[in-house]
């Protein structure tokens, strides 16, 4: 196959070398504090230049921290009993840290380098970056209809309408899947099956055609993981610990479930809440592993932002090629200017003057966000062991406001014209949203 072109804005495939991620986490314990690289006046939605980096979005570390601790405080036992965050630069880690409890019967603290969290649909980011390393490496295309990867493999997608589903389909989840509610959980691990049978028996119907319409899709994510093991006659598992895992040093991070025994760290206890406590919770599996079964830590989480905001690579390790990156930060599918769109696996932040990318996530009695802001070379990542109303974006969206990171919209000039009410009209109706099962016991009516 012949490996494709790439669009991207950057043609520079090499960073300058930067201070080593692993050495400067090897002296560091709960917290890891480093110097962040500056926020720019790159256009909205541009990929900002070395030469316009170099100050630091977050110049007083030690403000930073004490502005996420008073942020935690406030949420620590009362909206969560636990959490870990990081945020990083391309360059090094920022601020990683670990609060309250990972387990409130055996009082066991949060460790932001040894506690591990399930982050859910998060992991979906780790997927999409799987595919592009078979972009890159000519194995896959974006633009190619995914049945003709799935060769042997009994996974098979109907034929229902003349455009075929691609992977640049499955990665903007516009393929027209008809939605599941969840990426098919049980609480007993006995009941996993393998992902090229859970595939299959649990394909959906297309519904509309592809390309026209974002509906959100465990499905097609778990699909396109199983892609990417076919295409490499491997584990889906197995792959991304060898090819991204492994590189990157994310020694504390699976799909595999239950967490492998001799995997370092301890998995966090999941919580519900109990009145004004909370209770430990029985952990759940995940069947549609790329779409949600990612178990890492804090730590491991701010090495994959750092690969991601150092064009595909931390210090001499590279995931991505820069053009690869590039293009995955890009845009993929867009709704409509005014609303966020998305790039590829990752959904747009905010405004869509910003250009801010990143992915939310939850297994029932975990939650998580992972925001990258590329102009500012920051990231930031949260996560819960709890589920609770006011979930871990909110922690992002303070650090967000409070550092400036989203830049202010544009404000459309006010526009008065006849014919208001006919116009109105062309758009009224009765609407569901595009997520929702559509057929069977579980439709909305």
């Amino acid at each position: 196959m012949t490996r494709p072109r790439l669009s991207t804005t950057d043609d520079n495939p090499e960073r300058a070398t930067r201070r080593s991620f692993l050495a400067g986490l090897g002296s560091l314990g709960l917290v890891t504090i480093g110097t962040a690289t500056s926020r720019t006046s790159a256009a909205p939605g541009s990929r900002s230049t070395d030469s316009q980096r170099g100050e630091g979005s977050f110049t007083d570390t030690d403000e930073l921290e004490a502005f996420v601790d008073n942020v935690m405080a406030e949420r620590i036992g009362t909206t969560t009993p636990g959490a870990t965050v990081a945020i990083v630069s391309a360059d090094a880690p920022i601020l990683i840290k670990g609060y309250g409890a990972a387990d409130v019967d055996a009082d066991l603290p949060v460790r932001a380098d040894e506690t591990v969290f399930r982050v859910g649909s998060v992991g979906k980011l780790v997927t999409y970056t799987a595919v592009m390393q078979g972009i890159e490496q000519g194995v896959l295309d974006l633009d190619t209809d995914v049945s003709s990867y799935l060769g042997d493999s009994r996974v098979t997608v109907p034929d229902t309408y003349d455009d075929p589903v691609t992977l640049r389909h499955l990665g903007t989840h516009t393929a027209g899947f008809e939605s599941a509610l969840d990426p098919d959980i049980v609480t007993d691990p006995n009941s996993l099956d393998s992902l090229e049978t859970v595939l299959a028996n649990q394909q959906p119907s297309r519904i509309r055609p592809p390309g026209k319409l974002v509906g959100y899709s465990n499905y097609g994510a778990a699909l396109a993981g199983h892609v990417v093991a076919e295409a490499h006659d491997t584990m889906f598992e197995d792959y991304v610990q060898a090819e991204i895992f492994d590189p990157l040093g994310m020694t504390h991070s699976a799909f595999a479930q239950p967490v492998p025994a001799d995997q370092p760290g301890d998995l966090a206890t999941p919580h519900i809440r109990d009145g004004e406590s909370f209770l430990t919770a029985d952990d759940v599996y995940i069947n549609m592993r790329p779409a949600g079964s990612l178990s890492a830590t804090a730590t491991d989480m701010a090495a994959f932002m750092c690969a991601h905001l150092g064009d595909g690579a931390v210090d001499e390790t590279r995931i991505l090629d820069a053009e690869t990156a590039e293009a995955m930060h890009s845009l993929h599918h867009v709704r409509h200017p005014v609303v966020t769109n998305w790039r590829y696996g990752f959904h747009e932040y905010g405004n869509p003057d910003a250009n801010l990318i990143g992915h939310s996530g939850g297994t029932v009695n975990f939650t998580s966000y992972l925001l990258l802001a590329p102009d500012d070379d920051v990231g930031i990542f949260v996560a819960y062991n709890s589920n609770p109303s006011e979930l871990p974006k909110t922690v992002v969206d303070e650090i967000v406001a409070e550092y400036e990171l989203q830049r202010t919209p544009t404000t459309p000039t006010p526009m008065s014209r006849p014919g208001g009410q006919e116009r109105a009209e062309t758009v009224s109706g009765e609407y569901s949203p595009s997520h929702l099962p559509q057929n069977g016991p579980l439709q909305v009516v």
